[in-house]
């Protein structure tokens, strides 16, 4: 039997009401592709002959959160925006098993409604951890990789899982909080709407870390961005890591930044532009 993300019905909806409502503000289409795992929701910009890149957001969010990347791309890109299934969005809400192909087998189907040979794919935590499955299980429908404060090339810090198990509240919700996560800016919108979506559904926990001989898979263009003070991933694991595996990998750590790398457009759209910075 398939178990929901979603902690309830009630707070399902509440999550999805309120994302549709910002949503209904942004000037992107939004459609859903059928796949075999379940109907997929996703957000496109640009213009339909610009070249595709595919977004994928991170945990305890949805599309929503790339709406900066999504208007800075859409002038010279065909933009997609995926919810991933079993994620806080209007995907599937069932969350295939993480050991197993399901989620390549998913980002497949994806690309295939959406009749894209190839595309530039960038994730964000644990969206680059989906990009990662993606890109090592099938690298020639890839042609540029962009990974944002990625899970999957180091473990996740264990002080952070730490904090987080300490402020596990008796529901086992664990809140949102700037302490735990190591940022102090958030702003009171973004964590209201965070905390919504994490007292409504169940997180992933943690995120197995790819085998050397996946990364070595990694043939295409790869940019490895990630903020010096990240509290949640090792940046500077994750750096040396992907360099010793993947040689040509673009990599910038940014100085007094943590895991939310707001200007990753930055060097974003020169390597897209030039492959390399």
């Amino acid at each position: 039997m398939k178990t929901s993300v979603f902690k309830t019905e009630e707070g399902r909806d509440k999550v999805r009401a309120y994302y549709n409502r910002i949503l209904g503000a942004f000037p992107f289409e939004q459609q859903y592709v059928e796949t075999a795992l379940g109907r997929t929701f996703i957000l496109t910009a640009g213009h339909a002959s610009n070249p595709p890149v595919i977004l994928l957001h991170g945990s305890c969010s949805n599309s929503a959160f790339w709406f900066p990347e999504i208007m800075a791309l859409s002038a010279q890109f065909r933009v997609y925006a995926v919810d991933i299934i079993g994620e806080a969005g209007n995907s599937e809400e069932y969350r295939p098993d993480l050991t197993s192909d399901a989620f390549a087998l998913w980002m497949e189907d994806v690309l295939d409604a959406l009749s894209l040979e190839r595309a530039v794919l960038i994730g964000n935590s644990l969206g680059g951890w989906m990009a990662l499955k993606f890109a090592t299980a099938y690298p020639d429908r890839v042609s540029k990789l962009i990974l944002i404060a990625s899970a999957g090339l180091a473990q996740i810090r264990p002080q952070f899982l730490a904090n987080a198990e300490q402020a596990r509240q008796e529901d086992g919700t664990v809140p949102v909080n700037p302490t735990i996560i190591g940022e102090q800016s958030i702003p009171k919108e973004v964590l209201d709407f965070m905390n919504l979506i994490v007292e409504s559904y169940n997180p992933i926990q943690d995120l197995p870390v790819y085998a050397d001989e996946e990364i070595q898979r990694l043939d295409m263009p790869v940019l490895f961005v990630d903020g010096e003070e990240d509290a949640i991933i090792d940046a500077e694991k994750s750096a040396q890591n992907l360099s010793r595996l993947v040689p040509s990998a673009v990599i910038r750590l940014l100085p007094n930044c943590g895991h939310m790398v707001t200007n990753a457009i930055e060097y974003i759209i020169p390597f897209l532009m030039n492959a390399r910075i």
